[in-house]
């Protein structure tokens, strides 16, 4: 499964064309010790949509199941591929980062008289904080993915995201701290997000968002596997 994964993803120009220039953008604030940002999670919902719906809407997955194959084992498979192919992408964004520091941005840049030196340990930290983070949002995106179709696991969680952060605006607007204390309360649980740069400093290890975080990370998991064993498939008509 993880093969098939990979074949899908990295067989489509247009991905590829999306990661490419996803790296670029995410490689220049690395090049100044900056983290990954935006385009670390936007790869991660490339990467994960579609990490089932599309072999139930394209009826493949009838063929695939036929096999001896059990469905958790091809669930973790597509998402196993998803953070090997998310490796990929972070592993070539700092070499890109590098690459621009040493080659394309020679001029001075603002911060110090030779601008910002690159820094493989500060690349080496980002790339883990996005990893541990891509990890977890590609686990949201594969539930979703175990009954929605089309772009609906792509957009499930910005939808989400966006109305959790709209009640809390609505919240503090209309002076409802307990509405904004609800949607802060939901939003640490579906996504913890925890201190990933003290947490590799050796600091804040064992803090109740970071067993949030590895919580949220294995009910996303059990629950897309729950409902993928429970659900009956029929020929895809795309």
């Amino acid at each position: 499964m993880v093969r098939r994964y990979v074949r899908q993803k990295l067989g489509s120009p247009g991905t590829l064309i999306v990661l490419g220039l996803l790296a670029l953008f995410a490689a220049l604030p690395l090049n100044a010790n900056g983290g990954f940002g935006l385009p670390a999670t936007l790869a991660v919902l490339v990467l994960a949509a579609g990490s089932v719906s599309r072999d139930v809407s394209s009826g493949a997955i009838q063929m695939i199941l036929s096999r001896p194959l059990k469905r958790s084992e091809y669930l973790f498979g597509r998402y196993a591929g998803t953070l090997l192919v998310f490796l990929g992408f972070l592993v070539a964004t700092v070499l890109v980062a590098f690459l621009l520091g040493r080659v394309v941005l020679r001029s001075p840049l603002p911060e110090g008289p030779e601008g910002p030196v690159f820094s493989w340990s500060a690349a080496g930290r980002g790339l883990v904080e996005a990893f541990f983070a891509g990890a977890l949002l590609a686990a949201i995106v594969l539930f979703f993915s175990t009954f929605l179709r089309g772009w609906g696991d792509f957009l499930s969680p910005i939808l989400c995201t966006i109305l959790l952060g709209s009640a809390a605006t609505v919240g503090q607007a209309l002076h409802k701290p307990k509405l904004v204390e609800a949607s802060q309360f939901v939003s640490r649980n579906l996504y913890p997000s925890p201190d990933w740069n003290q947490i590799l400093h050796g600091k804040e290890i064992l803090t109740p968002t970071t067993s949030q975080f590895f919580l949220a990370l294995a009910a996303y998991l059990t629950l897309a596997t729950l409902v993928f064993n429970r659900r009956e498939f029929s020929y895809g008509q795309d």
